[in-house]
């Protein structure tokens, strides 16, 4: 009961004294157990798939074969790993005072852009080894992760101390993306408009309209029905800007999905899903995915903005958090994909 009380005190100890002894555990793994946990662990389930992107075909290592995409292992580990980060920016944030709503969304936007849009450069081998490397998945989230957190902190250093200035941190945050944001959008535009570096199946605009036209729709008809119903509690949360924004990611990569590996159009499209889940309910019937993602992302608003308001009034900068997060994981792969289909990489 002590330790249970102790680590309610000072979550963050304990968190970091775990991370500490999966590190010990891993480093001598890989020295004593090199066969175990580098070449059937590290190796196959998230160095190799890295190499295997890069080069875009299989990976082998001392026998192991690795292949471009995830595993069951590495999205749980990655998924771990996500929340701990969360908890961590969670506490950072919270310690700083910074409000985390919409508008720090829109500060954000920038690095959620940059994402995907730096991987797409990827697929058209505008990066060389070992470079490539730092534009794959995780790697690529890692960087951005860098980047934010360092104008965030920069951010809050110029607000506080240098008040003349009239520079929030939201501003700084923003203006910092923008460095990393706008030449990659420069080699995106010339892909497009004909100067290109690589090999390319043909430029299709058809299926980005047809994308983001099913997106508007659905996304207008669902801030149509809470204006309508703008007096109920349990309609009006989805006119919520950041609410509409996650359904809007998430409808953007299932769609995408749907399209680009089920080709209902019969456009010639040949794009595989890597993630085992998706791949699955793609297999199932073609359009579930994106009903899915859509009921689920529904389904989380009604949790956090009328099941448990009450309870999550206090916790609105964690709650926006999660909302953040989830708007990420489903707009930086689903404007990857859309971009990619775009572009005929």
């Amino acid at each position: 009961m002590k330790i249970i009380e102790s680590f309610k005190r000072n979550p963050t100890t304990y968190i970091l004294y775990l991370i500490l002894i999966v590190v010990i555990v891993i480093i001598v793994g890989i020295v004593f157990l090199p066969s175990i946990f580098y070449d059937q662990w590290i190796w196959k389930h998230y160095w190799g798939p890295v190499v295997a992107d890069a080069s875009g075909a299989s990976a082998f290592y001392n026998g192991v074969e690795a292949h471009e995409g995830y595993t069951i292992i590495s999205e749980l580990t990655y998924g771990i790993i996500l929340i701990i980060a969360l908890f961590a920016i969670y506490k950072l944030l919270k310690r700083l005072k910074i409000d985390v709503n919409w508008k720090f969304a829109l500060a954000l936007m920038p690095y959620i852009l940059f994402g995907p849009i730096s991987r797409v450069l990827e697929d058209t081998g505008y990066f060389n080894e070992p470079l490539v490397y730092w534009f794959i998945s995780p790697l690529i989230y890692l960087q951005i992760a860098v980047y934010a957190i360092f104008f965030l902190l920069l951010g809050y250093y110029i607000e506080k101390n240098y008040k003349k200035l009239n520079l929030t941190v939201n501003k700084i945050i923003f203006i910092g993306g923008l460095i990393f944001l706008i030449p990659s959008l420069y080699l995106i535009s010339i892909w497009i408009i004909g100067y290109q570096w690589n090999n390319t199946t043909g430029i299709r605009f058809d299926i980005f309209l047809i994308v983001i036209s099913i997106v508007f729709l659905i996304v207008g008809l669902v801030y149509l029905i809470a204006y309508i119903f703008k007096n109920s509690e349990k309609f009006v949360v989805y006119k919520n800007p950041l609410n509409l924004a996650m359904i809007s990611g998430h409808l953007i990569d299932g769609l995408t999905s749907f399209i680009s590996i089920k080709d209902p159009f019969l456009m010639g499209l040949q794009y595989y899903e890597k993630h085992p889940a998706s791949n699955f309910l793609l297999d199932i019937w073609g359009p579930l995915f994106p009903i899915v993602k859509f009921i689920l992302i529904i389904v989380v608003i009604y949790v956090f903005d009328i099941l448990y308001k009450d309870e999550l009034k206090n916790h609105l900068t964690f709650v926006n958090l999660i909302k953040i997060g989830i708007l990420i994981l489903g707009f930086s792969p689903g404007l990857r994909d859309l971009l990619r289909v775009t572009m005929g990489v």
